[in-house]
């Protein structure tokens, strides 16, 4: 009888045991299509982002990492979100150097300059680029490009007075219009005025 009782026990344990096995089994078998399509997605996703941004990989991965190390020695360098837009401190304030410095070599001045030649000089994607001007110029990049223009064709006039007897063709040339239209209408939009009277006060003044 004992016998008979202890193979029942063991027949039990065996099924037991099967149980386990195969409910361990399963476990494994949806954490690791769990994961599948967690790796998946961000694969998409970072191909998606590549794809927007046309800067060198090698380039984006050294910038990265250099954000990466300066957030690890400073803590405050945290992730910030503004919009649809996550950006790192240290990001942020990179991007705006590299913006300074891009203004300084007057890259305003190039015909039919648009967003991505600026994503493209600053190492970074556009909608990065938006939010840099948006934040620190109030600015959306059209309007952030005329505004240079104006400005810098006011400071040539003012450290060189020769330059108000030019024809309006030919500084409309020099700060990067494609036209005289053009030139005056977004100079009026800046200013308040047009070209001329503005350049008028400005004979009177001198």
């Amino acid at each position: 009888m004992s016998t008979l009782i202890k193979k029942n026990i063991n027949i039990n344990l065996k099924m037991d045991y099967n149980d386990l096995f195969i409910v361990i089994n399963c476990i494994l078998s949806v954490v690791n299509f769990i994961l599948l399509i967690f790796f998946v997605l961000r694969y998409k996703r970072a191909r998606q982002s590549h794809e927007q941004s046309p800067v060198p990989v090698a380039q984006a991965i050294s910038a990265e990492r250099e954000d990466v190390e300066a957030s690890i020695a400073d803590p405050s360098c945290h992730e910030v979100k503004r919009g649809e837009v996550s950006i790192s401190k240290v990001t942020e304030d990179r991007l705006l150097e590299q913006l300074e410095k891009a203004k300084a070599a007057r890259f305003f001045l190039k015909k039919g300059v648009n967003m991505q030649d600026l994503a493209d000089l600053l190492g970074t994607n556009q909608r990065y680029v938006s939010y840099i001007l948006k934040r620190y110029a109030g600015l959306d990049f059209n309007n952030y490009i005329q505004q240079a223009r104006v400005e810098y064709l006011i400071s040539c006039v003012e450290r060189d007075p020769d330059l108000l007897n030019v024809k309006f063709s030919v500084l409309a040339e020099k700060a990067g219009f494609s036209s005289i239209s053009k030139f005056s209408s977004v100079f009026k939009a800046v200013k308040g005025m047009p070209p001329s009277e503005y350049f008028q006060r400005l004979r009177m003044s001198l």
